[in-house]
């Protein structure tokens, strides 16, 4: 699957091929990554890439998610997806990564909102929720742009290598669109 996003910009639901070029990603931005993602220190070997993808393959396959890869002019740059699809309360939470070099040119702005589209079309989610910490200004801009409603902080919500971290956790609701 593939969702276009520009005439440069395209996300593609992850598949074998993205193996290396994610490894490639996240082994030339380790430091830029490792503020905020809790999987860059044990991303050290393309096979550990391999079977990354290969469970989200298969999460993919399974409805859990809907993980992609961003390409701009056919180069993997980063990482987006809708994940933790509960589907019983039709809620679904998304995620995003860029390399450094690419931050600040609305890519993941963009990005998130073809995938905003495709699950409250596709997916017929009605909650889509975005969580970032308190202190990583860069992602929390995302979801303050596309009107999420910030509805307040998960304290010790996510445990980043030796220590807890405060989560801003935002939502949008399908009747928010208008």
């Amino acid at each position: 699957m593939i969702i276009n996003i520009d005439e440069n910009i395209k996300i593609e639901l992850i598949n074998e091929n993205h193996s290396q070029p994610i490894f490639d990603i996240v082994d030339q931005n380790r430091i830029h990554l490792r503020q905020w993602l809790p999987f860059v220190d044990r991303m050290q070997t393309v096979e550990f890439a391999e079977n990354f993808v290969k469970g989200t393959m298969q999460r993919n396959k399974d409805g859990n998610e809907f993980a992609f890869v961003i390409i701009e002019n056919d180069k993997v740059i980063g990482r987006i997806g809708v994940y933790k699809i509960d589907g019983q309360n039709k809620i679904g939470e998304i995620g995003y990564w860029l390399a450094e070099n690419l931050q600040g040119k609305g890519i993941i702005t963009k990005s998130c909102k073809a995938l905003i589209d495709f699950c409250f079309s596709d997916l017929q989610l009605n909650r889509i929720e975005i969580k970032c910490g308190t202190e990583n200004f860069k992602s929390k801009t995302i979801p303050e742009k596309l009107n999420f409603t910030k509805e307040g902080v998960i304290r010790e919500g996510e445990l980043l290598y030796d220590k807890f971290i405060d989560l801003n956790l935002y939502s949008l609701l399908k009747t928010d669109i208008k």
